[in-house]
């Protein structure tokens, strides 16, 4: 995975002054985390959106804040939008450390065709769109491939336990909760 670099400056702007933030392209951001205290940032807009539109919220990002020697190596743990535009409006980063272990939620990203579903005998239901996982920052997963084509039968199931994930990353849902599974399809009367 490409590293993601990111440029911000310290933020003054509080309270509703940061609505001239937003008039100027600039987003208001928090940068936090383990024995550090909170810092308030604010990042170009188009920067930004470049920038989360690839990392998501389980790609790691190197911070560089006003002129600082070094990154900060952050994710983006919460962003809130606009409910009516979807503009970014707010972004929480959390600053981590490369040695102790981070949980993130990858997406499950569906590949293949469930036989049982082409030939009519049933509709596919997915449980779930993402997991939890846990690892070190550096062996991240942005998602994980859940292959439907081993679902033959209206009795087959795909299971959490079943996700195909590397040996360094940690499913922390139960391993018996469904993922996507096969129910008879309803005749029309």
């Amino acid at each position: 995975m490409e590293r993601m670099e990111m440029r911000a400056e310290t933020r003054t702007a509080r309270g509703k002054k940061v609505k001239g933030l937003r008039a100027a392209n600039l987003i208001p951001a928090v940068v936090y985390g383990p024995d550090m205290a909170t810092e308030s940032v604010q990042i170009d807009e188009r920067d930004l959106f470049k920038v989360l539109h690839k990392a998501g919220s389980t790609a790691l990002i190197y911070l560089s804040i006003d002129d600082a020697s070094e990154p900060r190596v952050v994710l983006a743990r919460e962003i809130q939008r606009d409910i009516l535009t979807g503009r970014t409006m707010h972004v929480d980063f959390y600053e981590v450390r490369l040695t102790e272990t981070v949980r993130t939620m990858p997406r499950l990203e569906f590949v293949g065709e469930a036989p049982a579903v082409k030939s009519g005998i049933g509709v596919l239901i997915h449980g779930m769109n993402s997991v939890e996982v846990e690892c070190l920052p550096t062996e991240l997963i942005s998602s994980i491939e859940v292959d439907l084509s081993v679902l033959e039968t209206l009795d087959d199931n795909i299971l959490v336990g079943d996700l195909p994930v590397p040996d360094s990353v940690t499913i922390i849902a139960d391993p018996s909760d469904v993922v996507a599974s096969v129910v008879p399809a309803r005749l029309a009367e």
